[in-house]
């Protein structure tokens, strides 16, 4: 049994005691309408605090109207967010958790969707947001100082514990304090560390003028940016110790690391699988022998062993586990209790959570759809009457669906025709850096035993096999087969499926080309395995950018291994014909032909045909058949989990 000497140790915070090192930390969640928290966003957090979090610090609270980041941005600067304070103070303070909010401002970096007007100490552009702001006058800095701190009174006032001052990740305040992003010539600016330092003095003297010295006021801020005209970590140690003793105000420093201001650096903001975990804890290890006040780290600690060590290590006083607790929110519990076998594990997919918020969508997780569905799932209450459940098929929607049927109390039989459970999973872990990936079948195995789901395996499932069971309900999730274009030379033996490759079940050639019409992970992973067997590889996309579909941040890392490995890619070209020894693709806009000669593979990485044949030979018999996953219709593990939720869920 693991034993937890740091973790749920309780630690002072300013003169604010939080129950144990374990805090989420601020992040976007667009369960927002109109400005202002929905019962969304308070049924989110109060699942975390029941969970036993010890620290929960809300996403970023737009502290003036230029501070709109996003579209689903709260507006803490009116009166009318304090009654949701109050909320959110009540959901979260009956488990003795504590809370406290972020005051944002993102300055340049701000999504252009009409939301805001970026704004700067100097008119320096974002790569990423390809935005030149305004460069901010005296009388607006001042509105903005003074936005800060009537924003911690609304805070205060609603009930809460605390505020974070947000200058991590290029926003606004380091873009005051970096030589190479403020170049002004007044008080706020120029090679001197107090002046560009000056809008943070300010802003942390107007903030403790209106909450007084009791109230928890905290730096949120990034080790290394990351990117050319951020801060780098020399110059963080430089900053952070002359705030600790020139400047104070602050209760504690909130570490990460990375930008948002280039596609590179902001991928670090939340870090994918294969980046490790706790990365950052060697940065502030060395910054909290620097300072006086109690250090936050985060990044990828997504294990309470890896939390444990980090504390032990003298490296932090508290950790963020932001997405250890999207994935399982009862992960402190579970880890309290010695429950470690049953706690969830964060796989780094970023899928479902910072995938969505950049898609202006509300954010769940791959692995928990009940993420964002508290409402409806929080609690899965046991069925009227036991049935017979019979789910056909061992990948992510069938287990997920055999799961949540017998924690209703349903008899559930789960049939597999492989010898693994897993579905596609079992080939994704394969890709380079898509290991992790896997641990997703991992928790669902733990969750199956725990059920007790009966499970069996090599069983090619018939009509008269699942008839002789008398179920009383049938779930088909069958997957789904590689689909093949019909175009000349399709059926040559040299032209495989990803699919062939990544099972083994083909070998390819040395000088191969993966045609790949999704711009997805299969596509990708396939060259980069390819090229780790010694293969020379060209990638084809159909799609405007390699990697399309993939997760902005999953995509940077993709891309990143691809260029470095020097696989040869081209975007905008579909898959027109196959010959002997080559291949032809046309322009997606245009026509015109790519040919590529000599080639010895071509790799189709084509999407996928349901696989739905046993539905429909039931489908007469069984008047309580069900399709979900990719028998359905082929999507992402996302939809396959979520389907085998909500299906269990209302048996």
């Amino acid at each position: 049994m693991t034993t937890f000497k740091y973790l749920f140790t309780p630690k002072k915070i300013g003169s604010t005691w939080i129950k144990n090192r374990i805090l989420s930390t601020g992040h976007m969640t667009s369960y927002v309408e109109n400005g202002i928290p929905t019962d969304r966003l308070i049924a989110y957090h109060k699942e975390r605090a029941k969970g036993g979090a010890g620290l929960i610090i809300v996403e970023a609270n737009a502290v003036h109207p230029t501070a709109f980041f996003t579209a689903d941005t709260i507006c803490a600067f009116k009166d009318e967010v304090i009654p949701y304070y109050k909320k959110l103070a009540e959901a979260v303070h009956e488990y003795d958790t504590k809370m406290f909010v972020q005051l944002f401002h993102p300055g340049r970096e701000v999504f252009p969707s009409g939301t805001s007007v970026a704004v700067a100490p100097s008119a320096v552009p974002a790569d990423r947001f390809r935005i030149i702001p305004k460069e901010l006058e005296r009388e607006e800095i001042k509105d903005i100082i003074k936005g800060y701190a009537d924003t911690a009174v609304r805070v205060k006032t609603g009930g809460l514990d605390g505020v974070e001052v947000v200058a991590s990740h290029g926003y606004l305040p380091s873009q005051f304090w970096s030589p190479r992003l403020n170049l002004r010539k007044d008080e706020y600016g120029g090679q001197s560390i107090e002046n560009r330092l000056r809008f943070l003095k300010e802003i942390v003297e107007a903030v403790r003028e209106k909450v007084g010295p009791d109230f928890v006021v905290g730096l949120r801020l990034s080790v290394d940016d990351l990117e050319d005209e951020g801060a780098e970590y020399g110059e963080i140690q430089e900053i952070l110790q002359y705030i600790d003793k020139h400047i104070g105000g602050f209760d504690y420093f909130n570490l990460t690391g990375g930008s948002s201001a280039t596609y590179a650096s902001s991928a670090f903001i939340v870090p994918p699988a294969p980046i490790p975990p706790a990365h950052f804890a060697s940065h502030a290890a060395k910054i909290r022998k620097q300072v006086s006040v109690p250090i936050f780290v985060a990044g990828r600690i997504n294990d309470p062993v890896i939390a444990e060590n980090v504390l032990a290590n003298g490296q932090a006083d508290m950790v963020g586990m932001t997405r250890a607790m999207i994935c399982d929110p009862h992960m402190p519990n579970k880890a309290l209790r010695g429950e470690m076998e049953r706690i969830r594990v964060c796989i780094g997919c970023n899928q479902a959570c910072i995938g969505h918020m950049q898609l202006d969508i509300p954010i769940s997780c791959l692995q928990n759809p009940v993420t964002g569905r508290e409402l409806q799932y929080a609690e899965m209450p046991k069925a009227k009457k036991m049935k017979r459940v019979v789910v056909v098929g061992g990948g992510p929607a069938g287990m997920k669906a055999a799961v949540i049927a017998a924690e209703r109390g349903h008899q559930v039989t789960l049939l597999e025709k492989s010898d693994e459970l897993g579905g596609q999973v079992k080939m994704a872990r394969k890709i380079p850096g898509r290991e992790e990936f896997g641990e997703l079948v991992s928790n669902l195995k733990r969750d199956l035993d725990y059920y007790r789901v009966q499970v069996h395996l090599n069983k090619e499932v018939t009509k008269e096999m699942v008839l002789a069971m008398k179920p009383d309900e049938v779930i088909i999730a069958t997957g789904a087969n590689p689909y093949i274009p019909h175009m000349k030379g399709i059926d040559f033996p040299h032209v495989v499926t990803a699919w062939d490759i990544l099972t083994r079940r083909k070998e390819a050639g040395k000088k191969v080309v993966v045609a790949d019409w999704k711009g997805d992970m299969t596509g990708v992973g396939v060259a980069l395995y390819l090229k780790e067997l010694g293969c020379d590889v060209e990638l084809v996309t159909s799609c405007y950018q390699v990697g399309h579909s993939l997760q902005e941040k999953v995509r940077t890392f993709a891309l990143t291994q691809l260029f470095l490995k020097e696989i040869e890619m081209t975007s905008q070209y579909k898959l027109s014909g196959v010959d002997t020894t080559s291949v032809s693709f046309a322009n997606i806009y245009t026509g015109q032909e790519l040919r590529r000669d000599n080639i010895d593979t071509v790799v189709l990485a084509y999407g996928l045909l349901q696989e739905n044949d046993l539905y429909h030979q039931l489908k007469e018999y069984v008047p309580n058949l069900h399709r979900i996953g990719d028998s359905l219709i082929p999507r992402t593990v996302e939809e396959a989990i979520l389907e085998g939720l909500e299906l269990a869920a209302s048996l």
